[in-house]
Parts: structure tokens; sequence; C-alpha cells
């Protein structure tokens, strides 16, 4: 009896092991993808593209997504349909990764920039008072500047 439990056990999880695999991938849905498509004609972002064009994209979108098509999936059919340009965001290959090095490289070029010009304008301001580190005094002017003190002391 437990022999014949154990079996059916195993053939009611094998049985919803494609369920369980359908539920731990996200369901895609035009919202996931309507920030990182374009329209093609508008150059905008497909949630804010009214052009017939963007709404054709939906459609597919849509069309696609009753197929049970993934993310990428609907992504690279998209790309098939219309080219990279469709996508919002750059691929992380070829030239178009020069898109995300060139920013990050100008920034940091300008920050090097920014440290090197504050060290040199740091080290041609004159030293402070009292830091010992001025220039000398003539000895007569040091007299001068020692009995013009002493007159305003009590």
């Amino acid at each position: 009896m437990t022999r014949l439990l154990a079996i059916a056990f195993a053939l009611a999880s094998l049985a919803l092991l494609p369920a369980a695999a359908a539920a731990a991938e996200p369901q895609t849905s035009l919202a996931d993808l309507e920030d990182e498509v374009m329209c093609t004609i508008c150059g905008t972002t497909l949630q804010l593209a009214n052009a017939p064009q963007a709404q054709q994209e939906r459609e597919l979108i849509n069309e696609l997504i009753a197929e049970g098509k993934t993310k990428e999936e609907v992504k690279d059919a998209l790309v098939e349909e219309y080219g990279p340009e469709v996508l919002a965001v750059p691929s992380s290959e070829g030239f178009d990764l020069a898109a995300w090095i060139v920013p990050v490289a100008g920034i940091l070029i300008a920050l090097v920039a920014i440290a090197l010009a504050a060290r040199r304008w740091r080290a041609g301001r004159p030293p402070e008072a009292g830091s010992g580190g001025g220039p000398a005094i003539a000895p007569a002017d040091e007299e001068r500047l020692r009995a013009d003190l002493r007159r305003y002391d009590p």
C-alpha cells in the first residue's frame, strides 16, 4: 500500500513539474516591455509613443506574449522584425558597447581633471598667516611693526 502511495505521489509530482517551471519563470507583460522598447517612428519609448507604428508594435508584443514567449524572446522577435534600433537599451557587445563606456570614461576623466586642478590651485595659494612658511621680514620692517604694535598695547 505504501509503495502504491509513493508511486502515486511521484506521478503527481511529475505532472506538476511543467506548471512549476512555468510559475518559476515570470510571465511577460506589455508593461514590462514598454519602457525597454522604442517606437521606430517616434524615437521614444513605446510607453510614451502614440504613433500607429507604436500600436503595431504593441499588438505584436501582445501576440508574442499570448504565445507564451519570454521577455528576451519577445525582444529578439522585435529586433528581427524592426532592427536593433527598436531596443531602448543598447547591447553590451560590439559598437553598442561604446554607449556604456564613453559616458563612464568621460566622468572618470572629468573627476581626474577636477582633482588635478584642485591640487594645482591649492599649491599656488599663499601660506596662511602664522604657518611660518611665509617670506622673511627685513629686520627694519620687523622693528617698525613691533613699535606700532607697542603703541596699541595698554
